[in-house]
């Protein structure tokens, strides 16, 4: 019954508006968003995102993603990533790789610009949803469909501060020829900044904001701040709109491997009774030897 009862609350919105799906902790694979972030830390990086989703509700949206970057020659870094988002009857597989080209500027500063290609396959099967009507429903009709599409990004880096801005999609791509349905690949608008307070010789205050716009749909902002002790431990907090509340913690092992978590969860809002709650991990893993870089800190939580 409740599989039934969230079906109905949520369907005809994902059907019509379907988003990305937004990760807490995105500073752990920017690349995902941006593909002017590819390469931008100078040596193979390997990250891993698995976010549940209303963890405590029967079949709740799932997303995992996977990226992999690396710093070619000639100021070229080159990636590739995978998202695999599943929402109760709903299942996509976003696929693109990533090309950037790095300018030095002047005071330890670099800009990078990007670009990103691949496709999205969709598929929604209704089918297997209860009806209380005797009628056949057109809205129950499975979907399936892979729709190509390319992205653009920036990417500014200096000592104390970042910002990025990217549409990793820019076409607003149909699922379906039905205009019923109206089931879209959206277009997507990320801005998000950051910079670096040193408190002292151990302490490190990390504010950052994301604002993230659909196309047809209402803007995101997420802002948070993260203490950081010795660059081993960062403890934050973000708020988001919508009454989201999350609290995050990242753990650097040594300079090569990094733990991250992230819960979630709803304030004083309509949806606060429900219980819903969010669990996010995140790895990642860096090796390889890295060429010399001009900025010494970004989006990354290190």
């Amino acid at each position: 019954m409740k599989k039934v009862l969230l079906f109905i609350l949520l369907f005809p919105w994902a059907i019509s508006a379907q988003q990305d799906a937004y990760l807490s902790l995105y500073q752990f694979n920017m690349s995902l968003i941006n593909p002017a972030y590819a390469g931008a830390e100078g040596m193979h990086v390997i990250s891993l995102n698995s976010r549940n989703q209303w963890s405590n509700a029967e079949d709740s949206p799932k997303t995992t993603a996977l990226s992999y970057s690396v710093a070619g020659g000639k100021n070229v870094g080159l990636g590739i990533s995978i998202v695999s988002d599943q929402i109760f009857i709903e299942k996509q597989t976003n696929i693109t790789a990533d090309f950037s080209y790095r300018l030095t500027l002047a005071n330890d500063a670099a800009l990078f610009l990007g670009i990103k290609a691949g496709g999205n396959s969709y598929s929604a099967d209704p089918s297997q949803l209860r009806s209380f009507r005797p009628e056949l429903d057109p809205v129950k009709r499975p979907l399936s469909r892979f729709n190509p599409n390319v992205g653009v990004g920036f990417y500014f880096q200096s000592t104390h501060y970042w910002f990025s801005g990217a549409m990793p999609r820019l076409f607003n791509a149909k699922r379906d020829g039905d205009i019923e349905i109206q089931s879209r690949d959206r277009i997507h608008t990320y801005l998000a900044a950051g910079a670096m307070f040193s408190l002292n010789d151990k302490f490190t205050l990390k504010p950052n904001l994301m604002y993230r716009k659909t196309k047809g749909i209402g803007a995101v902002t997420d802002l948070g701040i993260k203490t950081a002790y010795n660059n081993d431990l960062e403890l934050g907090l973000s708020t988001r709109t919508g009454s989201i509340f999350s609290i995050q913690a990242l753990l650097h092992i040594n300079e090569n491997f990094s733990l991250g978590y992230a819960y979630d969860t709803y304030g004083a809002d309509q949806l606060s009774g429900l219980n819903f709650k969010a669990h996010e991990i995140g790895i990642r893993f860096k090796f390889g030897s890295s060429p010399k870089a001009p900025v010494s800190e970004g989006p990354s939580a290190e």
